[in-house]
């Protein structure tokens, strides 16, 4: 079962928000969206929803055609009980991909365990190798521990990418030297735009560094260029096999209209788009009642809500000479309403009925 929105973009990837609290203070934190104020201490708020709620959510993922999950905060490794969430992901849908966003502060002590429990991959945050400007964007002295826990990842075997926002005036030079760190430990370089979501759109104007300065000496050295469905990033390839992958999400309509993933919050709510400020559907209810395929269909049920509310927040335009219209104006809004609630019922009714036929539930 593989479903698409209004706009025909698959739903592939989700992203599970495990937690908001964190350890650092990054200058641009979204915290993926969510409302709080910055990252929380750690050890403020009791997580909402277990690994037993987790399975539910694997299962439910798994059987509408979600292939890619991604564990990320907040801080993840922060969580206790961080190896039982991704191994109730792995049991409840083995053929899963599982990666994870950190700062990478305590993966040294978990990597292996980390790989063991059915993690693939790790993106670690690593914005630039210079000590004072490492503590400047994150507000931690934690640089050297977490390229401690970059190397215990690649020891254990983990994917690896380093993550770097880059910043005007502050790191932006340091994109050749990330490189090669990158390319030490077999790791592809992700760059990524700062954009005016969260904490960073208080420092917008100030800090962007538009990526296309940087995409055009990597043309320049040489490299080729390859694209990933996913949000159309273009990822380079430099003859000696480096890869530096770049995100460039503000005012880009071709990286929105290759969304094709959803986030799960700490509490229970999905929401479509990191830049959504309407209302969330919530999942917590459903997948704590009634037998367990009973919670699968709810949570099935909440991914098919948010995902009629999936639509790409940059549009491009449309221009006929005289006319000149966003894309947004020639879809009739109906499209992009959630169905009434009989076709609701008669569409879980029959789901239901598949997926018990074909042996799923």
């Amino acid at each position: 079962m593989k479903i698409h929105d209004a706009y025909m973009r698959p739903l592939d990837n989700l992203r599970v928000v495990v937690t908001v609290e964190c350890s650092y203070r990054c200058i641009f934190c979204h915290i993926e969206g969510e409302s709080v104020e910055g990252p929380v201490k750690p050890g403020s708020l009791k997580p909402l929803l277990t690994p037993e709620d987790y399975y539910i959510v694997a299962r439910a993922a798994e059987i509408i055609g979600i292939s890619k999950i991604k564990f990320t905060g907040g801080e993840p490794l922060i969580r206790r009980d961080i190896l039982d969430i991704i191994k109730a992901f792995r049991e409840g849908a083995p053929t899963l991909e599982l990666s994870m966003t950190t700062n990478g502060y305590l993966l040294e002590k978990l990597a292996s365990k980390l790989s063991e429990n059915g993690l693939a991959r790790v993106n670690v945050s690593i914005h630039s190798l210079r000590s004072e400007v490492y503590k400047f964007i994150t507000g931690v002295d934690g640089l050297q521990r977490a390229i401690a826990g970059l190397r215990e990842a690649s020891d254990a075997g983990l994917g690896l990418k380093i993550n770097m926002v880059v910043l005007k005036g502050v790191n932006e030079h340091e994109v050749w030297d990330l490189l090669d760190l990158a390319h030490r430990l077999d790791a592809t370089l992700q760059l990524i735009e700062l954009h005016p979501v969260g904490l960073g759109a208080r420092f917008f104007n100030k800090y962007y560094y538009p990526l296309a300065e940087i995409e055009k000496k990597l043309l320049e050295v040489g490299a080729k260029v390859v694209r990933r469905s996913l949000h159309n990033r273009p990822v380079y390839i430099l003859p000696s096999g480096e890869r530096v992958e770049i995100v460039k999400p503000y005012g880009n309509p071709i990286f929105c209209m290759g969304c094709q993933r959803i986030r799960l919050g700490p509490f229970g709510d999905l929401w479509p788009c990191l830049n959504w400020k309407g209302p969330r559907p919530n999942m917590l209810p459903g997948i704590r009642k009634g037998s367990i395929e009973d919670r699968i269909i709810s949570a099935i049920e909440t991914f098919l809500r948010v995902n009629m509310l999936r639509r790409p927040y940059f549009l491009p335009r449309i221009r006929d000479g005289k006319h000149s219209e966003s894309l947004e104006r020639s879809i009739k809004l109906s499209r992009l309403q959630p169905p009434k609630k009989r076709v609701y019922e008669r569409y879980l009714e029959e789901l239901r009925r598949q997926l018990q036929y074909k042996g799923i539930l």
